[in-house]
């Protein structure tokens, strides 16, 4: 009998550690910044020229890595227009490229 009680005591404990670690991120916005990081490159990847853009490892680490291409890519603003217009579209191209131009320049 003592089994089952501590089986559900483990679990409540469980589920009371999963709910903190929510409230905690909720509040924290780093944690909110980068769901919305994410939520954005998963919209970005039905588009075939950002899906070719992340398959190359050397745009790939600069997209997830590089400080201001994910601040760019955490405006929803932002989002939109390089989906819809295309001169973004390749701004947006262009500025990764120049950042992995300026991560693999050596001084």
């Amino acid at each position: 009998m003592t089994k089952g009680v501590v089986n559900i005591s483990g679990f409540i404990i469980d589920l009371l550690l999963d709910l903190a670690g929510e409230v905690i991120g909720h509040f924290l916005p780093g944690a909110r910044s980068e769901a919305r990081f994410q939520k954005h490159i998963m919209r970005l990847k039905e588009e075939p020229w950002f899906a070719s853009l992340e398959k190359d490892y050397r745009y790939e680490y600069i997209i997830f890595q590089n400080r201001k291409v994910k601040r760019f890519l955490n405006s929803e603003k932002n989002i939109k227009m390089i989906i819809s217009m295309e001169e973004e579209k390749e701004r947006f191209i262009n500025m990764v490229k120049e950042e992995h131009i300026k991560f693999t320049r050596v001084y």
